[in-house]
């Protein structure tokens, strides 16, 4: 049977990488280890942390097979710390790296975020979506759906370039606007979905009003009055996945429906 450890650092400092060597000593976390894979994920400098861990292991332990692997990532927030590093340490036994496939962890990370928009892929929005479901009972949450109008008579007149700009426009706006324990990720090409944590019927409109209003009046440079529908629920317990879906894409529909530029909630 393969059994894989896994140990996560958050690191910001030289005392930090300190604290993953002295662990290794102290727990002796690599006994009955047969491979180690490290995986730095970081937006900033930090390659050399990596290969001075994978250094350190292959000096201490020379008959360990060690897989390192640097993986850069951008914020998914604006505001998010763009130097953040993280250490992911995976100790396996009874097996050896090349059992588990490590290249695919690099695809996987980098699949997590839309590469227009840059916020999460519709994959692991809906990821976070079924884990909100699973926790309404302990946990108030709200699903909104945002749809750009019109954003094909844009891409018809003005190309796609401009449509392009506008969808990263517009992520960036949200973005600026949520707090970071709400989370935002791209639908289908127009249609963003966002999932704001502890919150009520008001606060989930306040949020919703504040970006459709953002976006009505910001500069979009060449691309005139741009707007956008909003369709929102609260995520009740009992009811799954698609019924809570189902019930946010109608209010959406009824945004539309009644003139655009508007929010609507079931």
């Amino acid at each position: 049977m393969i059994i894989m450890r896994h140990y996560i650092y958050s690191l910001q400092s030289e005392k930090d990488l300190e604290k993953i060597t002295d662990d290794i000593y102290e727990q002796d976390m690599l006994e009955s280890a047969t491979s180690v894979v490290l995986e730095l994920f970081s937006a900033g400098k930090h390659k050399d942390i990596l290969q001075r861990l994978s250094d350190f292991l292959i000096e201490k332990y020379p008959e360990l097979p060690v897989e390192a692997v640097f993986v850069t990532t951008s914020p998914v927030r604006e505001d998010d710390d763009v130097d953040k590093t993280t250490l992911v340490m995976m100790i396996l036994e009874n097996s050896e790296v090349t059992d588990i496939g490590s290249k695919k962890f690099r695809s996987v990370s980098e699949a997590k975020q839309d590469p227009l928009s840059g916020v999460y892929t519709r994959t692991e929005i809906e990821r976070v979506f079924v884990k909100l479901v699973e926790e309404a009972g302990v946990l108030n949450s709200a699903l909104v759906l945002l749809d750009i109008d019109k954003l094909d008579q844009i891409n018809v007149s003005l190309g796609h370039d401009a449509g392009d700009y506008v969808i990263r426009k517009t992520a960036d706006i949200i973005k600026q606007i949520l707090r970071d324990s709400d989370v935002i990720g791209r639908w289908e090409s127009e249609k963003f979905m966002i999932l704001l944590r502890d919150v009520d019927a008001e606060s989930t409109t306040s949020v919703a009003e504040r970006i459709r209003e953002k976006i009505e009046t910001e500069d979009f440079a060449d691309v005139k009055d741009v707007t956008a529908s909003f369709g929102a629920t609260l995520i009740t317990p009992g009811l799954s996945c698609e019924e809570i879906f189902e019930k946010a894409d109608r209010a959406l529909a009824m945004a539309k429906e009644n003139g655009r530029n508007r929010f609507e909630m079931l």
